[in-house]
């Protein structure tokens, strides 16, 4: 891939989907049906990135079309980290799109289905007390393999304004009030909240759930 000297969205969002297609013949045997892959702001989220648990894009015949999308803030980050996010968000699309529930349904927990899939597609695979198995870097190979497509680093990146600054800064310095309790299957991490104490069972794994 050439370098332009780019303050282009259009531009980036292309060689996203240039680099969507070379991973998904290289590590998936062209399984993925095509998202849509969009650049934009994390918000809140903790995350470099995100694929969608349904189809949230359709277009004018009504066909629906997962999203994966590259946060703004990261988007100068090394090739590399953007390959292996891209990567990371495509395992979860390969779930999706086969019926695999990877993380638990209120939060992003990953669970061992996201680390088996993430690890059968050229990545390596950690685990995070908060996260699950959510850690992902790139196999040798798979690096070896990106390093020769001699990708351009994107210079190029979202900064939060003022306004955005002041405000994350009075989210984190108030104390979150609530009165109700969040209670953990600790087999699938599935998780529910309650505003009394109970005993609680997780339906799938018929096991306590924990405070």
């Amino acid at each position: 891939m050439e370098n332009t000297n780019m303050v282009s969205l259009a531009l980036i969002n292309q060689k996203l989907e240039e680099l969507f297609q070379i991973f998904n013949q290289k590590f998936f045997g062209s399984a993925l049906s095509k998202p849509v892959i969009t650049i934009a702001g994390k918000g809140n989220m903790k995350a470099s990135g995100w694929c969608t648990r349904d189809k949230v894009w359709q277009d004018g015949k009504e066909n629906g079309y997962y999203e994966i999308n590259i946060c703004s803030e990261y988007l100068d980050s090394p090739i590399e980290e953007i390959c292996n996010t891209l990567l990371h968000e495509m395992c979860h699309l390969y779930n999706a799109l086969n019926g695999i529930k990877d993380c638990s349904r209120t939060s992003q927990y990953h669970n061992k289905k996201f680390k088996e899939c993430a690890e059968k597609h050229g990545l390596n695979v950690e685990q995070d007390e908060n996260r699950g198995f959510a850690i992902t870097t790139l196999k040798p190979k798979t690096l070896e393999f990106i390093r020769t497509l001699d990708i351009e680093k994107f210079e190029f990146r979202r900064i939060k304004t003022k306004g955005e600054r002041e405000a994350n800064n009075r989210n984190e310095e108030q104390p979150k009030k609530s009165s109700t309790r969040k209670y953990i299957c600790p087999k699938c991490r599935d998780s529910v909240r309650a505003t009394k104490i109970k005993k609680i069972i997780c339906g799938d794994c018929n096991v306590l759930m924990v405070l």
